[in-house]
């Protein structure tokens, strides 16, 4: 009995070894799996962002050629052709290259025309409010549907941004990184720089709820800008010439059938709809010199997306920022109306 006793505990502790040994290494296994797993979304995040830095370089070569071919900027050109998702690999065949070592990804992607939307730098240049710009702004609300908080706000905000922009562009380095105001009150009358709708939205509470609905028909570019009459929206146009809504969409299908060359088209346009209506060329326009680039890449279930905001001077294009976007924004969009 005695001895049936001693080998029951001696098997109960060989089991409780067997067990813990079991457990110990699972906990290895899962931490080793846990770390070749970050490994591997760290190179595909790595391999992600080099293909984008190339989209990019791509879209800034097609927005160059664009420009040697045509001085005025429409929907029908090669830059406005979105990029369905395709696999890279068979991308590269078809240009005569080898895919070599890249993954198994996929790349799809588009370029809008910043200049679409209305600008709300154009607000207030050099920090100077400009009343053209507000009623436009204030018709746009208007149609939207956005009170008149959100628009002063907005107003006021941009304004006190620019004021600030001048007033550090003004002073030297040192100073300006000692003093930089800033244009979002913070509760001690400072606010900071806005730089683009991300900014705007933290003007207020009222701005963010009322900043959905303006972002498919605004933007904020660093310079005012004319918005370009052959690639906006019936919406936009309707605001920025005071058009009735009937006739912003009759302008957007006299479009269709010939973009406008120069604004004098836009005008004539205008005429044939018996709706005279003087041209501005600081808010209208037929070019444009601000577009954005979305692209998104996928290797395997890891999706990486990325904007950025080009300016094109002439056959100079440029990145002016880049932000990490959700991989749906890559996809095409659609025209709002």
């Amino acid at each position: 009995m005695p001895r049936s006793r001693s080998g029951g505990a001696a098997l109960i502790t060989a089991l409780l070894i067997a067990a813990l040994a079991a457990v110990m290494v699972s906990g290895m296994l899962w931490h080793q799996w846990g770390a070749i797993s970050r490994e591997q979304t760290a190179k595909e995040a790595t391999q992600a962002r080099w293909i984008l830095r190339g989209a990019v370089d791509w879209a800034r070569l097609i927005l160059r050629e664009d420009a040697r071919n045509s001085s005025v900027d429409d929907l029908s050109e090669p830059w406005a052709v979105p990029l369905a998702e395709s696999r890279l690999s068979t991308f590269l065949a078809a240009r005569g290259q080898s895919a070599g070592s890249l993954p198994d990804a996929w790349l799809e992607g588009h370029i809008t025309d910043a200049q679409s939307r209305f600008n709300l730098a154009n607000l207030a240049p050099a920090g100077r409010p400009d009343p053209v710009a507000a009623a436009i702004f204030a018709r746009l609300c208007a149609t939207l549907g956005v009170g008149d908080g959100p628009l002063n706000a907005i107003a006021s905000g941009i304004a006190a941004s620019a004021s600030s922009s001048q007033s550090v562009a003004l002073t030297s380095a040192p100073a300006a990184a000692a003093s930089l105001p800033s244009a979002q009150p913070d509760g001690s009358g400072s606010t900071l720089p806005l730089r683009d709708l991300q900014d705007v939205a933290r003007l207020s509470p009222e701005v963010a709820a009322a900043l959905p609905r303006l972002a498919p028909y605004v933007t904020l570019l660093p310079q005012p800008t004319p918005v370009n009459a052959n690639t906006a929206s019936a919406t936009v146009l309707a605001a920025v010439l005071d058009l009735s809504a009937d006739a912003a969409a009759r302008l957007v299908q006299v479009r269709k059938r010939a973009y406008f060359r120069s604004t004098a088209d836009i005008t004539t346009a205008l005429g044939q709809q018996s709706a005279p209506t003087t041209i501005n060329p600081l808010q209208v326009g037929v070019s444009s010199g601000f577009f954005d680039a979305t692209a998104a890449v996928r290797i395997g279930q890891f999706a990486y997306a990325e904007r950025a905001l080009i300016q094109r001077v002439g056959l100079l294009t440029q990145v002016l920022r880049m932000q990490r976007v959700p991989p749906w924004l890559a996809q095409s969009p659609a025209a709002p109306p």
